[in-house]
């Protein structure tokens, strides 16, 4: 089943179940121009203007101080003021400039940030993500096209990102208009389930999803206060499905937000997009969810359940989580915390070859409308090349936030509750993995899992397609409304799929899904062929 390339990115379409995912942020803006428009003049040049120049960068007017506003995901933390004093501190010294950051919660971010992008807001920096609707946004005009800007204003990062390939994977239509933040990482998943309880009922090793059901059953039959997994409004197990047989995952392409595609592909030059629910894969997948529900392994209320399946068992309410590899290392610490008495475990059922995180998962954009790009470029130049800046940013206060221990590992001041601490929101769209302390709470057994996958992983070469579906948007609008109603009770088992999976894909072809995999192919045919 495996192949030496799999699935990632690539559900074209952009059908959507609504509400589905979780994972995880007036006037029309100006049309991006092909330059940066000029910075703000200052009021009375100096005729010493101060001139920052690092290294192959060019020189930038730094005689007066700017003020960049910058958009992040995030709660404030109690110390999150003495925080960016230091941040500002340091970007005074070296570029005459600082930040003014505006956090936007993790609750309202996917309705606020379209409107500050459709404002004209003169904003300088925002944090995008692929996952945040990247490509879409970008093609409405927001921000500004940085393909001559950063190889004046950040020379060095530039280079690295261009020579990695980082770049190429954050072009929209031929055109870079965001800096991602590459990391080592993987689109991979990993079953998490509570050891201690396993060894107590004398379950067999948890090694596949048959074994995975025989210790369901022991938590069903002797926890009656636990659910086995008490999955709810995210869509790990369709990820699951996804990843287990190399096809890709959920994202977007010109249309809206991704959530849960059934046109996909195989991750690989040449593939052909098909429809998933006619594949035999999905049809054994309901079956089985179908099982699993009626064995009560989750709830009965699954369709309007809001507790996430992370939260669930942290608080000993479910005996199974699933995650990423960010996930799974925090959900190790917690545990470690508030319930040491707890033993875990995991098992990744993707045995075989593993996409890479792209890059543009994490980024950062400079608004269309900025007064002060070239000061903005500079700043993520810095970032990205200055070691003292960027852990300021992404750490804090040495002492205050963070302490580096005798084996150079980041920990957390002792009297410091770590919950208060989350600073890496404030670096997630510039994360640098050449200055990044490795965290003394992460669990060794979960990076070494994941850093064997290096040896088998590549880059999706699916990563930079954008499908335009404005040909077939009657289609896609169609199609969005029949799984929204019809797929997900099938996904969690509250439908019976031998009535409800052939009545699914009548309705999907009824609502012109084969218009829109013609059109997805069509256009993957031109994307191959300009590769």
């Amino acid at each position: 089943m495996r192949r030496n390339s799999k699935i990632l990115a690539m559900i074209l379409i952009l059908i959507m179940l609504g509400g589905m995912f979780l994972s995880a942020c007036g006037q029309k803006p100006a049309p991006p121009a092909d330059t940066a428009p000029a910075a703000a003049p200052s009021e009375e040049p100096d005729s010493k203007a101060a001139v920052a120049e690092t290294e192959g960068m060019e020189a930038i007017d730094t005689s007066q101080e700017v003020k960049l506003v910058m958009y992040l995901l995030g709660e404030r933390t109690p110390d999150f003021d003495k925080v960016f004093d230091r941040i500002n501190e340091k970007l005074k010294e070296k570029i005459n400039a600082t930040i003014k950051p505006v956090m936007v919660s993790w609750g309202e971010y996917k309705e606020k940030m379209p409107l500050i992008y459709a404002s004209g807001e003169a904003y300088d920096l925002v944090y995008v993500a692929n996952w945040m609707n990247y490509t879409s946004e970008a093609l409405k005009g927001p921000f500004l096209k940085l393909s001559e800007l950063m190889p004046k204003y950040a020379p060095k990062t530039y280079a690295e990102f261009k020579e990695s390939g980082a770049l190429d994977t954050a072009l929209v239509d031929g055109k870079l208009y965001m800096v991602p933040s590459p990391t080592t990482d993987y689109t991979t998943y990993v079953t998490l389930w509570r050891e201690d309880l396993r060894k107590k009922y004398n379950v067999p090793e948890i090694t596949d999803w048959d074994s995975l059901a025989v210790y369901m059953d022991a938590i069903k039959e002797n926890e009656p206060d636990m659910l086995p997994l008490a999955t709810g409004p995210q869509i790990f197990l369709n990820m699951l499905l996804m990843t287990e047989n190399d096809w890709g995952q959920m994202t977007a392409g010109k249309s809206s937000t991704a959530a849960g595609g059934v046109v996909i592909c195989k991750d690989e030059a040449g593939s052909k997009a098909f429809n998933l629910l006619d594949t035999p894969e999905y049809e054994a997948y309901v079956k089985r969810n179908r099982e699993y529900y009626l064995k009560g392994y989750w709830s009965r209320n699954v369709l309007s359940e809001t507790r996430m399946l992370a939260e669930a068992f942290e608080a000993g309410q479910s005996a199974i989580t699933i995650g990423n590899k960010s996930n799974i290392l925090q959900m190790y610490q917690k545990i470690k915390a508030n319930n040491p008495n707890w033993e875990l475990d995991f098992k990744n059922f993707d045995a075989g070859s593993y996409i890479k995180v792209s890059p543009t998962n994490n980024g950062m954009a400079i608004g269309v409308n900025s007064k002060h790009p070239e000061r903005a470029m500079a700043y993520l130049e810095l970032i990205n090349q200055d070691e003292e800046v960027f852990r300021a940013m992404q750490y804090g206060i040495e002492g205050k936030t963070y302490v580096v221990d005798e084996n150079g590992c980041k920990t957390t001041p002792e009297g410091v509750d770590p919950s208060t601490l989350a600073l890496r929101n404030l670096g997630m769209g510039t994360q640098v993995e050449k200055f990044m302390f490795k965290n003394a709470a992460d669990e060794q057994k979960v990076l070494d899992e994941f850093d064997s996958y290096e040896s088998n992983a590549i880059y999706s070469p699916l990563t930079a397609f954008v499908f335009d579906d404005s040909a077939v948007a009657a289609e896609c609008a169609a199609v969005a409304n029949v799984l929204t109603e019809y797929k997900l009770p099938l996904d969690f088992g509250v439908s019976d799929p031998e009535t409800a999976l052939p009545e699914l894909r009548e309705k999907v072809k009824e609502a012109g899904i084969d218009k829109i995999i013609e059109e997805v192919n069509r256009q993957l045919e031109v994307y191959f062929a300009a590769q």
